[in-house]
């Protein structure tokens, strides 16, 4: 098992800008039938003070007819226990753990809404590892994608005013683990991950831009075998469309292309939908978009039209 998919708040919790802490488990489901859901359980601030901290988890359920449906569970003096040797994390019965080589399993309940999450995901793509971030004196972060493009399968159930609702989920599955000392304030990001299962060929970018105006990331690809990427600054991004989104400016459709050594790509991304995090009608939105163009690693090229995937624009100062 990935050692980097276990947590890592204790060998940094002597660090003096340690209430600077970040560290999250992600995944997220692109269901066959249209519905989709995302998954994180996170821990923020130094942890050795649970007066400060922030530890939780949160589930977000897309239904196909746009709508959505948020659990969130968190509170002062939340337990949970971190295991610094494999993935497997606990929160409050909660769990988020690797049960397999390049296979997680999330189990889910809260009391409220009565919601209930089984959740198995595998990896089809290789995972992408290495992704280092140094951005400014003490300020850096770790991202590592561990399932590009994996099948996933589970039962979601929660009730509501209308009643009890189950899916059965099926679908393309996401999974990446980050981690940090930052100000997520003067951060400036962008991150998506797209995928093919019928190649199977998996597209993800993440570029972080910190307050002195420096870019960190790249553009990542993996198949079944292996993983190439294309780093600042041989990659391009031209934002081509905006849009105001529930008070905030998203793009709407974006271009990437670069090259380097033997991988080169041209892709586009457009805005599908947009879903709504928050309460009611107040939150941010969640881009939902699909990716074309094409990939040539090692003189290999793909084609891909229309593949959808979770795209993210957080940049506070931007040009």
């Amino acid at each position: 098992m990935d050692n980097d998919s276990a947590a890592h708040f204790i060998y940094h919790q002597n660090d003096r800008h340690i209430e600077h802490w970040f560290e999250w488990w992600y995944l997220n489901i692109k269901g066959d039938d249209g519905n989709n859901l995302l998954v994180e359980f996170f821990t923020f601030r130094n942890l050795s003070n649970p007066l400060t901290s922030l530890v939780g988890v949160v589930v977000l359920f897309m239904p196909a007819d746009g709508s959505t449906f948020e659990s969130v569970k968190t509170y002062p003096f939340i337990r949970y226990t971190l295991d610094y040797e494999k993935c497997n994390v606990t929160i409050d019965g909660d769990r988020f753990s690797e049960v397999a080589e390049n296979e997680y399993a999330v189990r889910y309940h809260n009391n409220v809404n009565d919601v209930n999450l089984m959740l198995n995901v595998s990896g089809v793509t290789e995972s992408l590892s290495g992704l280092s971030m140094v951005l400014e004196d003490w300020q850096w972060m770790e991202w590592r994608s561990h399932v590009p493009l994996g099948k996933a399968k589970g039962v979601f159930s929660y009730r509501d005013f209308n009643g009890y609702h189950e899916y059965h989920i099926c679908g393309r599955g996401y999974h990446d683990h980050n981690w940090g000392i930052a100000k997520f304030r003067s951060l400036d990001w962008e991150w998506g991950e797209f995928s093919n299962s019928e190649i199977p060929l998996s597209v993800v970018y993440g570029l972080v831009r910190s307050e002195n105006d420096s870019f960190t990331g790249g553009l990542y690809f993996s198949d079944e075998t292996t993983h190439y990427a294309l780093l600042w600054p041989d990659i391009h991004i031209e934002y081509e469309g905006w849009e105001w989104i529930n008070g905030f400016k998203k793009p709407v459709k974006l271009s990437m292309r670069g090259t380097s050594n033997n991988v080169s790509a041209n892709v586009t991304i457009v805005l599908e939908r947009a879903y709504v995090v928050g309460i009611g009608t107040v939150g941010m939105p969640y881009l939902m978009g699909n990716l074309s163009g094409e990939v040539e690693i090692h003189g290999k090229r793909y084609t891909l039209s229309s593949i959808t995937g979770f795209y993210e624009h957080h940049f506070f100062n931007w040009w």
